[in-house]
């Protein structure tokens, strides 16, 4: 960062016309910490252990006993250029932002910022200090903040935090920002690829408002990125497409699809422990397929409406359905992905008479007496009525047994399949639910009685801990108790599970899984391409929950006009099987998609069954 000024002038703008004195640095920088601190709990140690230390306790989450390890090295360590303070302050930082103090954080990286010398540290900072910018409301700043930092030169080691700062000034921009506040960030972008995306997120929010004057008279700007040499297919396709668009609204023949967004989408403090947040993910698939609709249907406007439910407050998830239902009207919700917050804004829409569909969350709760929700990913003990379902489809067993892993989620599957199996007629079910202890070979002697030693007919196994599956078998094996058949869920996808039992499952097993087990390789590579060039990072298995959700919608309105959310309740619920790039969605009548792969392991080979 030798050119830290250049880059960040923007960044700067906020901070005191002249630095303060080294001396005046450091007194402040002891006054800002805690009140009631004891310098006597903080002996000298080596700074680096003890930043370590703070660490550890950063990455396990005990926030305020890591503010206490960075406040205690800078009251040791006064020296306003000592390079181990400066990392102490980041880190005290990073701490109090994780405590929910933005305004205390944003101090000590100003602070730092003032007299910190490392490029590294002082790239993390202006990261950091962007997070906290949008914590305090400022969205615009910490926009231009992100902005600024991802389009500068990283410095060694610091390649992803330029990489997320990008994809976080993108996101703003399609979530949080309005036109005019877009403008902004194209004045500081670099590249024509930086530009281009900017000005088509400008350019689509012009139409969405019905701003159709503004949305022509900035069209020259698209044929001047169009013509530059350096530019990307994928952008040069996505300004080519705005020129479609102007067609359909001159013809009049633009039609619009409302769609709401929730998600949490998280801005955090930098960590090299941490990973892309969940719901950030997910909306990059549903922007990757928000563009491929726009260039393949120009003159269907997309409008995509996205409000958070990230947050502390309670009933945060129901409150931000009311805002995004009152404040925009969408047709239909896409989200939350988190089971408590889709439960949460489920009486919301509801009430409001609005569907939402969720891709991930399982909950039975979110579908029980509510017609208005659906959920695109299987509730557990649907998963295991499916595998029942599965089953019966080639024999009907006189005895089927469900060994569970002993944990809610694995038991509900257990019991869904010996549910569905009862329907079927089946005489004798057995379940029973396993640890890993030695508790649980008199627990499996005491559930399966009589069949002990015996076969079980059919065997369903919802395990995802190799430990249980281990003891499971090893105790199926010395009871010489048998089976025909073996269904497994959870863990079972996974191919080192395979290679770590193979040799004790002659018979093979039949398992259940979100995706296929290969996926179109053309259009995989297409979207990871595009994915890299929109957001700087891989697809993902939230970004495939996002990109298939929103492909099952537009096809969905494809097949014919929807008038009115009853309608497209009733769509939803008869829609027929729908293949989507990694997995299959069918409702057959009801609110939860009763559709998983079916693959097989047997002879060392696994294939997709259906």
């Amino acid at each position: 960062m030798t050119q830290r000024i250049s880059f960040f002038c923007v960044l700067l703008a906020s901070l005191a016309a002249f630095a303060l004195p080294s001396h005046a640095a450091a007194e402040t920088g002891s006054r800002s910490l805690t009140p009631g601190t004891s310098q006597a709990q903080h002996a000298k140690q080596n700074p680096e252990f003890d930043i370590a230390k703070g660490k550890k306790l950063f990455a396990g989450k005990n926030y305020p006993e890591a503010q206490k390890v960075f406040e205690g090295i800078l009251i040791n360590d006064s020296n306003p250029k000592s390079k181990s303070a400066h990392t102490a302050r980041l880190w005290l930082a990073k701490a109090l932002f994780m405590q929910q103090k933005p305004k205390d954080a944003s101090d000590q990286l100003d602070l730092l910022l003032k007299i910190a010398l490392d490029p590294a540290t002082i790239y993390e900072a202006h990261f950091d200090l962007a997070a906290c910018r949008l914590k305090l409301g400022q969205t615009l700043s910490a926009a231009l903040d992100y902005l600024n930092v991802g389009i500068s030169a990283a410095p060694v080691g610091m390649e992803r935090v330029r990489e997320t700062a990008l994809g976080n000034a993108r996101l703003l921009a399609c979530t949080s920002l309005d036109a005019n506040e877009i403008t902004a960030l194209e004045r500081v972008a670099k590249s024509p690829d930086h530009q281009a995306f900017f000005f088509n997120e400008r350019m689509q929010k012009y139409l969405r408002s019905n701003n159709t004057g503004t949305f022509k008279s900035s069209l020259p700007l698209a044929e001047s990125l169009i013509r530059s040499p350096s530019i990307s297919p994928l952008y040069r396709q996505l300004l080519e497409s705005l020129k479609n668009q102007e067609k359909a609204v001159d013809n009049g023949t633009m039609k619009e699809q409302r769609i709401g967004v929730l998600l949490p989408l998280e801005f955090p403090v930098y960590s090299r422990s941490s990973v892309l947040p969940a719901g950030n993910r997910v909306f990059y698939g549903l922007y990757n397929r928000q563009l491929k609709h726009q260039i393949t249907k120009p003159e269907q406007l997309l409008n995509m409406m996205t409000v958070s439910t990230s947050g502390n407050e309670k009933n945060g998830a129901s409150l931000a359905a009311t805002k995004l239902i009152d404040a925009h009207k969408p047709e239909i919700i896409i989200g939350p992905i988190f089971s408590a917050e889709t439960v949460d804004a489920s009486q919301a829409v509801k009430h409001a008479k609005i569907p939402l569909i969720t891709p991930t969350a399982t909950d039975r709760l979110i579908t029980e007496n509510n017609p208005w929700c659906f959920q695109l990913n299987p509730t557990h003990e649907e998963r295991g009525r499916i595998a029942a379902r599965e089953l019966l489809k080639t024999t009907k067993p006189s005895v089927a047994a469900a060994i569970a892993e002993k944990t809610p989620y694995l038991e509900e599957m257990a019991k869904g399949f010996l549910d569905e199996m009862k329907l079927a007629g089946t005489k004798t079910v057995i379940y029973a639910s396993l640890s890993g202890t030695n508790a649980d070979s008199s627990i499996l002697r005491q559930a399966t009685g009589l069949h002990w030693g015996k076969s079980m007919g059919s065997l369903y196994l919802p395990m995802d801990n190799r430990a249980v599956i281990d003891k499971t078998i090893g105790l199926l094996i010395s009871s010489k108790t048998g089976y025909d058949r073996i269904l497994g869920s959870g863990i079972w996808g996974e191919q080192d599970v395979f290679n770590r039992f193979k040799e004790r499952l002659p018979k093979g097993i039949t398992f259940f899984s979100d995706y296929y087990l290969s996926a179109d390789t053309a259009t995989t590579a297409e979207l990871s391409k595009s994915q890299k060039l929109l957001w700087n990072s891989p697809v993902s298995s939230h970004f495939w929950y996002g990109y298939d959700t929103l492909d099952y919608l537009l096809n969905l309105f494809s097949v014919k006009a929807l008038k009115g959310n009853k309608a497209l309740v009733k769509a939803l619920q008869q829609s027929p099987r729908f293949r989507a790039h990694y997995t299959d969605y069918s409702f057959d009548g009801g609110n939860v998609n009763r559709s998983m792969n079916v693959l097989r392991y047997e002879n060392n080979i696994i294939k997709q069954v259906r």
